[in-house]
């Protein structure tokens, strides 16, 4: 699906990163969605705060990971988030790739789900806020 938007955030992989083969650790690449994430949600104007804000929380319900190649210590990269899904559930694609060559490192999605934080009930259709977050980038 055509992205409604995209961010993108530089990483570089750390030594607590690592597993004991000396490459990224499979687990950390939520972290590194979640930075891409985070970079998305300042670009529309609704981050953490925001959603607090709105009595919106948007948790992760669904995430697919794909590995190409590994991110090995002090490699640089950028990630690369986007929303390609709003209407009734937020999907934010990633894209992960090396940031001097290009190539392809992880790719993968996440899905979220509106959930009025008074009532806790999920709701089957997006807020009147997101709608107004992403209608500049609708047009």
């Amino acid at each position: 699906m055509k992205p409604v938007v995209s961010a993108t955030a530089a990483v570089r992989a750390q030594f607590y990163d690592l597993d004991p083969m000396n490459i990224v650790w499979h687990g950390n690449y939520a972290k590194f969605f979640e930075i891409g994430r985070c970079a998305l949600l300042a670009k529309i104007g609704y981050d953490y705060r925001a959603m607090e804000a709105s009595g919106y929380a948007w948790p992760v319900i669904d995430m697919h990971v794909r590995y190409y190649r590994s991110l090995e210590l002090g490699q640089e990269a950028e990630i690369v988030s986007s929303v390609t899904e709003w209407e009734n559930r937020l999907k934010i694609s990633y894209l992960i790739k090396d940031k001097e060559t290009g190539k392809k490192i992880t790719t993968g999605h996440t899905v979220h789900v509106a959930l009025d934080m008074r009532s806790k009930e999920m709701q089957w259709e997006t807020p009147p806020v997101l709608r107004e977050k992403l209608a500049p980038y609708l047009a």
